[in-house]
């Protein structure tokens, strides 16, 4: 239960700052401080990240890796921010979570997965706020609690 939740506060917390690359309002430059268009691969805590920016913002497809190498998340960014669907693996390859967004906002239908591959966790979003029934199941697949946000306002 520990590793999901650590799992869960990972995708939800992960971090791409590096200042050593970005200036003051978080653009990706150059060395002259002009704006970076390119392809950045950097490791930072153990964890590869690829990526490409245009004009100094985080733009398409993006990969993350544990130190083996093993793809660890992937997923998109829209104008700096995650766009669409992202994925997480476990350091063994199997899908760990699933989650989308729309323009950086969390929308749609969230599913985590233990190391066995059974959900966990399934959570919906609308617009970045919680929405639906949320339910997760313990370890044999029993349904261990149920919430209901769309009961909340």
């Amino acid at each position: 239960m520990k590793k999901l939740a650590i799992t869960l506060a990972s995708i939800l917390t992960l971090s791409f700052a590096n200042a050593q690359t970005q200036n003051d309002k978080g653009l990706y430059i150059d060395n002259e401080g002009d704006l970076f268009s390119g392809t950045i691969t950097k490791t930072q805590d153990n964890i590869k990240s690829e990526f490409n920016v245009t004009e100094g913002v985080i733009t398409g497809k993006a990969n993350y890796y544990y130190a083996s190498g093993n793809l660890m998340e992937t997923g998109t960014f829209t104008n700096g921010v995650k766009d669409q669907k992202w994925v997480r693996f476990n350091e063994n390859g199997s899908t760990s979570a699933v989650s989308f967004y729309n323009l950086g906002k969390k929308t749609g239908t969230w599913m985590v997965y233990d190391d066995k591959g059974n959900k966990r966790f399934e959570m919906t979003y609308n617009n970045g706020d919680k929405t639906g029934v949320w339910t997760s199941w313990d370890e044999n697949g029993a349904v261990a609690s149920t919430k209901d946000y769309s009961k909340v306002n």
